[in-house]
């Protein structure tokens, strides 16, 4: 397996344009990791805002470095949600930013874009949100088939597909091979048990986030970096292994994981790519 860094470990999840991306790539390599999983936002981070010199420039860094941009992870879902009626301006913007997501991965030669479908809100039945979801992904996967770009639905805590077999038949449901699953180690803690999630993914992973859990915590406190909460690692390893999975575990562990109150930027960003980095070492060499 190899260690990839998200850029939400090192920039937060409210971008304020420190450090550059370009400083976050060379930082990955002098900590040792493979690739660099890249993010786009609606704000500084837009894709509209990443010209076609900076995706160059982005991808021409990177292969002089010897680091890979496996995939391209964003937020933007949880703030247009697919999962609305057709015709809601939050879901036809969903779209655009997934179509965009999907342009700016194939761009930086990245194979995975890591989607949440949607969130659930109140006055939306549950299977009309998922069913909304579902026809928002059959649009993108047209694209991203066209593109080479496979779709990561990540299991997140948005209040859907909390079962296994629900998340997996939901992925199936689309009917593509673009689509699959984007697996996150440190959500399914609170949901239920690795043994029971990762098995069932066998053929369906496409990418890999880890963070660790503490759960005397619990919640969102609950989060912490790579091997300072209570995952089993080794054995977490040996499912992936067993479900047929040997890409990218990309480290998504912000400042805000180490439990301190405010984190300062970018010191402690660094501190924690370069903390997830050697427990990654440990764990896979």
């Amino acid at each position: 397996m190899k260690k990839g860094l998200n850029l939400w470990t090192v920039i937060g999840f409210a971008y304020t344009g420190t450090p550059t991306v370009e400083e976050v790539l060379r930082r990955a390599r002098e900590y040792g990791y493979d690739g660099v999983e890249i993010v786009y936002d609606d704000g500084l981070l837009d894709p509209a805002r990443l010209d076609g010199a900076w995706r160059r420039r982005i991808v021409e860094l990177a292969d002089s470095l010897g680091l890979e941009i496996p995939s391209v992870a964003t937020g933007v879902f949880w703030k247009y949600n697919m999962g609305l009626p057709e015709g809601s301006k939050e879901r036809e913007m969903g779209l655009r930013y997934g179509e965009a997501g999907l342009q700016l991965a194939h761009d930086l030669g990245a194979e995975v874009l890591l989607v949440v479908p949607a969130v659930a809100v109140p006055g939306v039945p549950y299977e009309e949100i998922l069913g909304n979801a579902s026809a928002a992904l059959k649009r993108l996967a047209g694209k991203a088939e066209d593109l080479g770009v496979t779709i990561g639905v990540e299991n997140v805590w948005n209040k859907l597909l909390y079962s296994p077999l629900e998340y997996k038949g939901f992925i199936e449901g689309v009917g593509s091979d673009a689509v699959k699953a984007y697996f996150d180690v440190g959500n399914v803690v609170a949901l239920g048990l690795h043994d029971h999630w990762i098995p069932l993914l066998k053929g369906l992973l496409a990418m890999v986030h880890v963070k660790d859990f503490d759960e005397s915590v619990g919640g969102l406190r609950g989060f912490r970096h790579v091997g300072m909460g209570g995952i089993d690692w080794p054995h977490v390893l040996e499912l992936l292994r067993g479900a047929g999975y040997d890409g990218f575990l990309n480290v998504e562990c912000p400042p805000e994981f180490y439990g301190e109150g405010q984190p300062r930027y970018p010191e402690d960003g660094f501190r924690a790519a370069r903390d997830n980095a050697e427990a990654l070492k440990r764990l896979i060499g």
